[in-house]
């Protein structure tokens, strides 16, 4: 029965690392070494690994020195025909002509600049994906949007975009697949490569995009990004590779909400900690996508109403349990300016507006901080849609109650007897007092009367301000109501 193998996928073999771990760059091996090449370099690799002397990366200019670990691991690669061909493919080749190569000779010698001008003068199919390799490595290796920086990052696409064209570069592929005679390389491997090598390339600022973004350098993932999108590869492409790199984190965002959710269920008298919790997460995910993306692009509306529509079921249960409208309308302010669409943000907006008018009745309006107190709350009468009209007057009426702890109450009602207590015994003085012939110092007294009354309307007047600002009793003071049982002048 015939085996059947998973295709090399080029795709994920690709990363910021890509060169790094090059078997080739850590071996110091060409990729045309046979097997007795590689079993001669693991052997001089144990022997080094005895005498504690290190291995040497075979372009010095690309990298660190290998350690122990990771030559082990790079001669395991080169044993197995699938990773030595990826590991091939972002390599340097050597002249098909068997001739020598200047350019590889000057890589020997770490000399960058000279391997890349030799490559340049002779201009062959094989020379073009050198310089591809090379200023893809050097593009990732320097780390920094300098002019440098852009320069070999512009050069690096435009050279794979001529290797991605060239017929000649891939049949020279596809004859290395015959060599290798393994049953996982088929006809359609070279193929295959080069029509998934476009996403491999872009995969690779995709990924660091991410990364970048993810540790607060949104300057260095905006840049990755524009690289994608001037590479010249498919702009739908681009647009594909960036959606596969950011869904990790766009699941994320659904987890967490999840477990909110969960927390929330398990512990709904406390659900205002997990909810908050989710949402500052969830924020810093936003702020990643939204350096990588543009602002309409469907995949961060998406992830912004996701944010806003997993609150709404955190914060219901814990403002029921609770009657903790404050934080429960905070909650929902965040969310609602989260939301994108205008279906999560009205489904927001409607139990925002129950949550406000809660918390309206639920706190002291003369304080803002005390909860309410129902019989401490302050009855306002008011009337309106006066009707005169065959000797008869007819108006509506209501009463307002304006909620009220009851400490503003107590203050209020203390403050009023002592005004009123002090008015009287003033009052009373001053009559004694002109009884007694002493008229000036009556004078005075009522004079006392006048001023303090004078003050305790001045110092009442935040209470009646207070009372007029309520909204309630400014909505129905736009529709024409007025203060009072009824109107002035009926019995």
């Amino acid at each position: 029965m015939a085996t059947a193998y998973e295709p090399v996928s080029l795709v994920q073999h690709a990363g910021p690392e890509l060169y790094r771990r090059n078997a080739f760059r850590i071996t110091g091996l060409g990729v045309r070494a046979t097997a007795r090449d590689i079993r001669r370099e693991a052997e001089k690799m144990r022997v080094a690994a005895r005498l504690g002397t290190g291995s040497e990366a075979a372009v010095p200019s690309l990298g660190e020195p290998p350690d122990d670990t990771a030559t082990q691991q790079a001669t395991q690669r080169l044993r197995d025909p699938v990773c030595r061909l990826l590991d091939e493919l972002f390599w340097f080749w050597p002249a098909t002509d068997g001739e020598a190569d200047d350019g590889i000779d000057a890589l020997r010698r770490g000399d960058l600049d000279a391997a890349s001008q030799s490559w340049q003068d002779t201009g062959t199919t094989v020379a073009v994906h050198n310089l591809a390799v090379l200023n893809h490595a050097r593009a990732l290796d320097h780390d920094r949007f300098d002019a440098r920086g852009r320069k070999l990052w512009k050069e690096a696409f435009a050279y794979w975009r001529r290797v991605v064209s060239d017929d000649g570069f891939w049949e020279l592929l596809e004859s290395r697949v015959r060599e290798m005679a393994d049953p996982r390389l088929t006809p359609g491997t070279a193929e295959r490569l080069r029509a998934e090598l476009p996403v491999a390339l872009l995969s690779v600022n995709a990924r660091l995009a991410v990364r970048t973004a993810g540790d607060g350098r949104s300057g260095d993932a905006a840049e990755h990004v524009a690289l994608m999108r001037s590479s010249g590869f498919r702009a739908e492409t681009v647009d594909e590779v960036l959606r596969d790199a950011i869904a990790p984190e766009t699941a994320r965002i659904r987890a967490l909400g999840e477990k909110a959710k969960q927390s929330v269920r398990a512990d709904p008298r406390h659900g205002a900690e997990p909810t908050w919790r989710f949402l500052g997460q969830a924020t810093a995910i936003l702020d990643l996508l939204e350096s990588l993306l543009p602002e309409d692009h469907p995949v961060l509306l998406g992830a912004r109403d996701e944010v806003a529509g997993r609150v709404l079921p955190c914060v219901v249960p814990y403002a029921e349990e609770t009657d903790d409208w404050k934080t429960a309308t905070e909650l929902l302010e965040r969310a609602s300016a989260i939301a994108a669409t205008g279906a999560v943000r009205d489904r927001l907006e409607e139990n925002l507006e129950t949550a406000r008018g809660n918390l309206l009745y639920d706190t002291c309006w003369f304080c803002r901080e005390n909860p309410a107190h129902d019989p401490s709350a302050y009855a306002l009468k008011m009337y309106g849609d006066v009707q005169r009209g065959y000797g008869r007057v007819r108006w509506k009426n209501l009463t307002i109650n304006v909620p009220r702890c009851a400490m503003c109450k107590n203050h209020r009602f203390w403050r009023n007897g002592a005004v009123a207590a002090g008015l009287a015994i003033l009052i009373a003085a001053g009559f004694v007092t002109f009884a007694g012939g002493h008229s000036l110092t009556g004078l005075f007294l009522f004079g006392m009367v006048f001023v303090t009354s004078v003050v305790a309307g001045v110092t009442g007047g935040p209470f009646r301000r207070a009372v007029r600002d309520f909204p309630p009793v400014q909505e129905r003071r736009a529709q024409g109501w007025m203060f009072g049982a009824k109107p002035p002048g009926v019995n």
